[in-house]
C-alpha cells in the first residue's frame, strides 16, 4: 500500500515538472516576439494624392428680381373715350409712337375758336399801331390790345396742350404689354391702359452683405440663373451700387445688367445670382479625404521620404471634393488620403500603387 502511494506521488511530481517546463517555454517565446516587435515597426500602408493648383473664385450667392432697362405703366391723363389704339400687344414701338387716342372733337373746336379770337385781336392790334402813328388812338388802347393778344395766345397754347393730352405716346423705345382697355372704353385720369418696357437690356436687383463693400465695385462679373432655363446661365456685370446700407439687413442694393437681345428674360423674374468678388488662378487644392479636423485645428499628413509629417493648414474655399489651402501645404506635396487613421507624426509608410491588392483594405482603414 505504501509503495502505491509513493508511486502516485512520483507521478504527480513528474506531471508538475512537465507543465512547468511547457509554461516557461511559452513565456520565452512571447518575450522574444515582443522584443522583435519593439525593435522593428512595420510600415503603414497608405494611399496618397498630390496637392494641385487651380482657379478659385470668391462667390457671393444672392437672389434677385429682373427689371426692364426702362419700364413704365401707360395711364390716361385726362377723361375721355378711346377712339384709336395704335399698337399690337407685344409690339416693338419707337419713342413718340401714338399708342392711344381719345375723342378730341371738343378740344379741336375750342382750338379753332381760340385761334380765331387770337387772329382777330392781332389784326386789331396791327390797325391800332398804324393809327397810333397818326395819333388817332391813344397809347393806352394799343397796350390794352397787346395784352389781349398775349392772353389769346396763351389760351391757344392751353387748348393745344389739352389736345396733345388726348394722344398717349410712347416715352421711349420699347415693347408694349397687354391692353387693359378696349376701343370705345371711357377712361378716367390714372386708368392703366398698358405697359411699356425696354427689354434690350435687363436689370437684376439684388442685395450684398455689407462685409463685401471693400471689394464690391462696378464691372464685377455676375452670373444669373432661372428655373425656366435650367441649362442656361446669363452673364452680366455690376452696373450700379446703392449709396446706402439697409440698417435692418445690413446689406447694400446692387443692380446688374444683362444683354437680352434674344428677349428671353422678362421683368419680374426670380433669379439666383452669383457675384464673383475675386479670383485666384494659382490656389492650392487638396482632396477632402486628406484633411483631419481636431477641435479648431485642421491638419494633414504630408509624405516625406517614406515617413509622414503632421502639418497644420489654413483652409479657404470649399469645392466639390476639394478644399483650398491658404497656408501649410504647397502644390506638389503628397498627402495621405487612405489609411489616415492608422498613421502618426513621424510614422513610416508604404505607398500603395494603383494595382496593389491591398488598396481596398487601406481605403477602408
Amino acid at each position: 500500500m505504501r509503495l502505491i502511494i509513493q508511486l502516485v506521488g512520483l507521478a504527480l511530481l513528474a506531471a508538475l515538472g512537465v507543465l512547468g517546463w511547457i509554461w516557461f517555454g511559452q513565456q520565452g517565446l512571447v518575450n522574444n516576439a515582443n522584443g522583435e516587435a519593439q525593435g522593428t515597426q512595420a510600415p503603414v500602408r497608405v494611399e496618397v494624392a498630390a496637392a494641385r493648383t487651380g482657379t478659385v473664385r470668391d462667390i457671393v450667392q444672392a437672389v434677385g428680381t429682373t427689371r426692364g432697362l426702362e419700364s413704365v405703366d401707360i395711364v390716361a391723363e385726362v377723361s375721355g373715350r378711346i377712339t384709336e389704339i395704335g399698337f399690337r400687344e407685344g409690339q416693338q414701338v419707337s419713342k413718340g409712337h401714338v399708342l392711344f387716342r381719345l375723342d378730341r372733337v371738343r378740344e379741336e373746336s375750342e382750338l379753332r375758336e381760340a385761334i380765331a379770337q387770337r387772329d382777330d385781336l392781332r389784326q386789331k392790334l396791327e390797325r391800332a399801331r398804324q393809327l397810333l402813328e397818326d395819333e388817332a388812338v391813344s397809347r393806352a388802347e394799343v397796350d390794352e390790345l397787346a395784352s389781349q393778344v398775349e392772353g389769346a395766345e396763351a389760351r391757344v397754347a392751353v387748348v393745344r396742350s389739352r389736345l396733345i393730352d388726348r394722344e398717349i405716346r410712347a416715352p421711349f423705345d420699347g415693347t408694349t404689354g397687354l391692353r387693359e382697355v378696349s376701343l370705345g372704353a371711357f377712361v378716367e385720369p390714372g386708368t392703366l391702359l398698358t405697359t411699356l418696357d425696354d427689354l434690350s437690356v435687363v436689370r437684376v436687383d439684388f442685395s450684398v452683405p455689407e462685409r463685401f463693400l471693400g471689394v464690391l465695385s462696378e464691372g464685377l462679373k455676375v452670373t444669373a440663373r432661372n428655373v425656366a432655363f435650367d441649362d442656361n446661365s446669363f452673364e452680366g456685370e455690376v452696373s450700379r451700387i446703392g449709396t446706402r446700407v439697409d440698417p435692418i439687413t445690413r446689406s447694400v442694393r446692387v443692380q446688374s445688367e444683362f444683354d437680352n437681345s434674344d428677349g428671353r428674360l422678362r421683368p419680374g423674374m426670380f433669379m439666383n445670382v452669383q457675384l464673383v468678388m475675386g479670383e485666384r488662378p494659382d490656389a492650392v487644392l487638396v482632396p477632402e479625404e486628406a484633411l483631419q479636423i481636431q477641435g479648431a485645428e485642421s491638419y494633414a499628413f504630408v509624405v516625406e521620404d517614406d515617413t509622414v509629417r503632421r502639418t497644420s493648414v489654413t483652409l479657404g474655399q470649399r469645392r466639390r471634393g476639394e478644399v483650398e489651402i491658404l497656408e501649410g501645404i504647397s502644390a506638389g506635396d503628397e498627402l495621405v488620403v487612405a489609411g489616415v487613421q492608422r498613421v502618426r507624426d513621424g510614422a513610416r509608410v508604404r505607398i500603395l500603387g494603383g494595382d496593389d491588392t491591398d488598396n481596398e483594405t487601406a481605403a477602408r482603414d
